[in-house]
């Protein structure tokens, strides 16, 4: 049988991270999605600082198509300069530094079905690539000596037709969103359709640490305008044991005895707390008076 020895202080916090969101009001992005209306007023808008991605961009995110005209805007960022830096539509009809690149002939375009939507770019490169369904449908060669521009807007459910708006009806996506990231490099083909085959409810994104610059947890605490609510998808939050392995102290590191003695004194200060319940507020004592090893990567 287990003894109170063998269950780490880090677990406990992690087990308690979807009730702590629900206390403080904050959005688990492990289980919840984005649904937007459809009219020019719903949407999310915000000015995030771009200089890490200024040469390499991923854009990854899980759509659910719910208007059957038109091509509906689900990401988009743009410029002083271009205002369709980057957007991205559910039937992969997307714009590159103002340049069309129009797939919608190889995508299904299934009403109500999730579908996994991906782009990439780097300056090394110079090309634009476009993945649906973990699968690469086209790409696009930019102008050399292009970097993706600073200074700009980042929207979610319509696309800038002039510097910081200009959003017009028929371009709101009036789907559902969700697991959209940012990431600061340009994944490749076989990252991409891993970040697919893992699924809707997979944890895969959580391994690319700081290289996923927004995450979703990020979008879902930015300002929404109009007709944009949480919805659960469905993924619930239920987690192995082992996903304490993501913490910073451990992942990437090489396993030491010196590791796992310093993290069972953690454990044993337990031991003065026996039949205390774990709620918000002792889980606060232990994280502002014994976290010595902060949980950075927890959302």
């Amino acid at each position: 049988m287990l003894g109170l020895r063998s269950i780490p202080i880090l677990w406990i916090l992690l087990l308690a991270q979807p009730a702590l969101c629900s206390v403080r009001g904050l959005p688990d992005g492990r289980t919840i999605g984005l649904k937007f209306g459809e009219t020019v007023k719903d949407y999310v808008l915000f000015k995030p600082a771009m200089q890490p991605l200024e040469e390499a961009i991923t854009v990854c995110g899980w759509v659910k198509k719910l208007r059957s005209k038109g091509s509906p805007r689900w990401f988009a960022y743009g410029t002083s300069t271009h205002y369709n830096e980057i957007f991205m539509s559910d039937t992969a009809y997307n714009y590159i530094f103002d340049i069309k690149v129009d797939l919608q002939s190889k995508t299904a375009g299934a009403l109500g079905e999730w579908k996994h939507h991906c782009i990439t770019w780097s300056a090394s490169s110079q090309e634009y690539k476009v993945y649906y369904e973990g699968d690469l449908i086209g790409a696009k060669e930019t102008t050399s000596g292009t970097k993706l521009g600073m200074n700009g807007y980042m929207a979610l459910g319509n696309e800038f037709d002039s510097y910081g708006g200009g959003f017009v009806d028929g371009d709101s996506f009036g789907g559902e969103l969700f697991k959209a990231n940012v990431f600061n490099n340009e994944l490749t083909a076989e990252e991409i359709k891993e970040m697919f085959s893992g699924g809707l409810c997979s944890d895969v994104e959580e391994t690319y640490g700081r290289v996923r610059y927004l995450k979703w947890s990020d979008f879902l605490l930015e300002e929404r305008f109009g007709n944009v609510t949480e919805i659960d998808v469905g993924c619930g939050t239920e987690q192995s044991k082992w996903d304490v392995l993501y913490l910073q102290s451990f992942y990437n590191k090489t396993l030491t005895k010196d590791l796992i003695e310093s993290l069972r004194s953690n454990w044993d200060i337990l031991e003065d707390f026996v039949g205390a319940t774990v709620t918000d507020g002792f889980i606060r004592h232990f994280k502002f008076y014994h976290d010595h090893d902060k949980a950075h990567d927890l959302e």
